[in-house]
């Protein structure tokens, strides 16, 4: 069990017990107390099944019953989504985001890292559209978009799309360029060059020219990663997330799983629970595809960051 669930058991069973039918009784008419069903719930997002390492009925409750508790557990904590997971809106958390990303490598008006995530799954019941599941890498999967802050918060997250949807439309379509692209939000992403270059989303140059433009692709590199260290730690951390992924009968409680996983791990930055270091490679996410043209306006706004923070004088 991870060293950090007695701590989540705690802060979970607090904060999500009263969003659960605590009268909810098994077939043997015995209460399953919240504290428990949170308990399951944590040993399935953490290892991934609901049985110990034995395959053992966990505290005596059927394996049909658990994975009612994990169920309750997922829907209780995606009803906390817009709780825990939040982008800056106010220009003070704007700017503070903006200055943590800054001080990494002299990036600067970043307000988020983003980046397209696998996760695996077993399915049963995908029916006839089950072939928009398989990705580049011929497993089914589900592309989630991530974006993170410069201390590995979770600011924004969009766990719906089929694996074989490119990561830039994920984005075009999501409420969050909706937002960039009405000018509702501030500052600028740094997304890899699965992205099209925006004025709001800054992308490498594919072949920098220029010491300058060499100097800003390290920047971009080194400050983009964080996004990839995030995803390497929800999936150590949650390892329902890695490996074969969770075996569910449809694309939507996987869906549910993700949200709730990443729910839990903004819940333990409030916590203060500290993550270990512990970054594996993603090799489960398939190379970027080539994103669509540049936006004319994204360029212009590259090269006036080139200009005025990257080139030496």
């Amino acid at each position: 069990m991870p060293s950090t669930v007695s701590a989540d058991l705690r802060v979970l069973t607090s904060l999500i017990c009263c969003k659960m039918n605590s009268e909810h009784r098994t077939r043997r008419n015995h209460a399953l107390p919240p504290s428990l069903q949170v308990f399951i719930a944590l040993r399935f997002f953490g290892h991934g099944s609901v049985t110990d390492d034995s395959g053992a009925e966990p505290h005596g409750v059927s394996i049909p019953t658990a994975c009612r508790a994990v169920r309750r557990v997922t829907k209780a904590l995606c009803r906390r989504q817009n709780q825990s997971i939040k982008f800056p809106t106010t220009p003070e958390e704007v700017q503070q985001k903006q200055r943590d990303f800054m001080a990494i490598q002299g990036f600067p008006r970043v307000v988020g890292a983003i980046d397209g995530t696998h996760i695996r799954f077993t399915s049963v019941a995908l029916g006839p559209t089950e072939y928009v599941y398989v990705n580049r890498k011929g497993f089914y999967s589900i592309n989630v978009q991530l974006v993170c802050d410069a201390k590995y918060r979770i600011l924004n997250v969009v766990a719906r799309w089929p694996g074989s949807t490119h990561d830039s439309r994920i984005l075009q379509e999501s409420r969050l360029g909706h937002a960039f692209r009405d000018g509702q939000l501030q500052g600028i992403l740094l997304g890899d060059s699965g992205y099209a270059l925006k004025p709001w989303l800054m992308t490498p140059f594919l072949i920098p020219q220029t010491p300058a433009e060499q100097a800003y692709n390290s920047a971009h590199r080194t400050t983009r990663a964080l996004i990839e260290h995030l995803n390497g730690q929800l999936k150590n951390k949650f390892l329902c997330l890695g490996g074969t992924g969770p075996r569910v009968r449809t694309a939507e409680k996987v869906c549910d799983i993700i949200t709730a996983c990443c729910v839990l791990f903004n819940i333990s930055k409030d916590d203060h629970i500290q993550e270990p270091y512990n970054h594996m490679p993603d090799d489960d996410n398939p190379a970027p595809e080539a994103a669509a043209d540049d936006d004319v306006h994204g360029t212009a706004v590259r090269n006036d960051i080139v200009r005025n923070f990257f080139t030496q004088v």
